[in-house]
């Protein structure tokens, strides 16, 4: 055993056995190392809280495969590495969220996947416990996203699907729509241009179910400020909108 080994072992040792002076009914079960090697090998050591380890060892350290029993019911089983999840591994909670994927110093990172406590499923790339990369979101309710995240939120280009057919592809801030993008309902209809915090707003062309096109400024999703309207029938109104309407300008 290296001196790491040893004086993790000692410190270990030592939360046990104060733990015992201070809670005595506590350690009415066995603790410490109860079956192999808890050194350099296989073998099963339980905490002073509860929890238990079983897997492989290395100068007293959890090294290499194995599983964690924590005292909430939470499990773990994947690879270890100086005594920090590193690797592939398996986290469960019952009745809460759940967690297949990579791991780095204990924290998500790499590629996983995450289920949570609502049916919420996340699959993509983590980065120090946040998505982080690119991945793909799947509610409850049937909506799905697929795109960029960056920093635990939806950030980036990414396509967002709701279950009445919208569908909305663009870019993302915050979890918002926020910059370019392009939507479309199941109706026809369909706008393209900028987008600020979920709305139509700054520059865009809408495309109407009857074919009728407006093309100009945007406010709060509607047409507010100079633009066009283009009817089938040939006609066209010009000028200053607001909330949808035109306020000054003239028909063609």
């Amino acid at each position: 055993m290296n001196l790491q080994g040893f004086v993790h072992t000692m410190i270990v040792s030592g939360l046990f056995i104060l733990s015992c002076v201070l809670f005595p009914i506590a350690c009415a079960q066995s603790a410490g190392c109860i079956e192999g090697d808890c050194v350099d090998g296989y073998g099963t050591y339980i905490f002073p809280d509860g929890s238990k380890y079983v897997g492989q060892f290395k100068d007293g350290i959890q090294n290499g495969p194995g599983k964690s029993f924590y005292s909430d019911g939470r499990t773990f089983e994947g690879m270890y590495e100086n005594g920090k999840k590193n690797g592939f591994g398996k986290f469960k909670n019952p009745g809460g969220p759940s967690y297949e994927g990579a791991f780095k110093d204990d924290k998500l990172h790499g590629k996983g996947t995450y289920t949570y406590a609502d049916g919420t499923i996340y699959k993509g790339d983590y980065l120090d416990d946040k998505w982080d990369g690119y991945g793909e979101v799947f509610f409850p309710d049937g909506r799905r996203y697929v795109g960029q995240v960056k920093n635990g939120e939806l950030a980036g280009k990414g396509k967002f699907t709701w279950t009445d057919g919208r569908v909305y592809e663009g870019d993302y801030v915050a979890d918002k729509m926020h910059g370019k993008g392009v939507f479309t309902f199941p109706t026809g209809e369909k706008y393209e241009g900028d987008l600020r915090d979920n709305h139509f707003e700054g520059k865009g062309t809408y495309i109407y179910s009857d074919g009728t096109v407006y093309e100009g400024d945007f406010k709060a999703g509607l047409p507010d400020g100079i633009g066009s309207m283009a009817y089938p029938d040939g006609r066209m109104d010009q000028g200053r909108y607001s909330k949808g309407k035109l306020i000054s300008g003239e028909a063609q």
